[in-house]
């Protein structure tokens, strides 16, 4: 049932697999697959597998779409290989000063020039002045840029993606997410960790933002960059906020494989042994282990009000 092809090659009758780790993330990290082959007859060092080739991993109705080595590991008789979604030129630390951009037109520039598409999903595109990317990957760059405001990135099959995270919370959820009265699961009530406000501070502007949700706690947003106006700061005070809290109800659960589900997504919870956490919840990290059939699906409460 799983399908491998390296460089455009489908070599799945050539190799004999040990470890089949696929990782799906929403956001903060790139999608990885982690592959173990047996190889006692040194069969991969002979195809001198190099950092920066293709690998593509399918199971079922399931792909990892293209994929980078970056890892090639022998090891005792085994093979491993290690592959993201993101292309490493991504991650070398460029120098860059941005003047009247958008923030739409950075992300095509970026995936431009590391060779990828790019779309978006519900994002504002807002103008910047002035935005420095000083000694930083470019992922790393759009990254930051985008978490202030309420956005993230993610990267699959060669296409970059920013998208809106309040947009995508509010799409009516098209699955069902049924946990079986065996099956395993656990969630996690950390409402003693949110923080009640954000303060943002950058030269002569300061922004803050109060959520209603009952804590004292104030978060002290440090490193954000430049900022243009006082309103341009308490819009990154709301959505920083957002990101320092967005983690606080979470949970998982385990079951055999189910490929109907992926990163950044909208299903509705149901389980009849905590009903009180039934309802919308945000995907944010899935890993399916094709070697075991199984999958562990990490999820989140969406929040609300900003």
């Amino acid at each position: 049932m799983i399908q491998i092809y390296y460089n455009g090659y489908d070599i799945t009758d050539s190799v004999s697999i040990n470890r089949c780790y696929h990782d799906m993330y929403a956001s903060g990290r790139t999608d990885t697959v982690n592959l173990q082959f047996a190889d006692t007859s040194n069969l991969w060092d002979s195809w001198a597998p190099a950092v920066g080739d293709e690998i593509e991993v399918e199971y079922d109705t399931i792909s990892t779409g293209a994929m980078f080595v970056s890892s090639v590991r022998p090891e005792n008789g085994a093979f491993t290989i290690m592959a993201q979604a993101a292309p490493m030129s991504g991650f070398d630390k460029q120098n860059k000063a941005w003047q009247k951009v958008r923030l739409l037109q950075i992300g095509r520039e970026i995936a431009d020039r590391n060779g990828l598409d790019f779309t978006s999903y519900g994002v504002e595109d807002r103008l910047y002045s002035y935005i420095l990317q000083e000694g930083e990957g470019d992922f790393r760059f759009l990254h930051r840029i985008a978490e202030r405001e309420g956005c993230a990135i993610l990267i699959y099959n060669k296409t970059l993606i920013l998208y809106d995270e309040r947009y995508m919370e509010e799409i009516e959820p098209s699955e069902v997410l049924d946990l079986a009265v065996d099956g395993e699961y656990k969630f996690h009530d950390r409402h003693f960790n949110l923080y009640g406000s954000c303060t943002v501070e950058s030269g002569m502007y300061t922004g803050k933002y109060t959520a209603d949700n009952g804590s004292s706690r104030v978060y002290m947003a440090v490193n954000v960059g430049g900022i243009g106006s006082n309103a341009e700061a308490e819009r990154y005070a709301k959505n920083l906020l957002r990101a320092a809290n967005k983690g606080c109800y979470c949970g998982y659960i385990r079951s055999l494989i189910m490929p109907g589900y992926s990163a950044a997504s909208m299903v509705e919870l149901q389980n009849t042994s905590t009903p009180s956490w039934n309802g919308p919840v945000f995907i944010d990290h899935i890993r399916n282990d094709y070697k075991n059939g199984q999958s562990k699906i990490f999820f989140r409460k969406p929040l609300e009000g900003y």
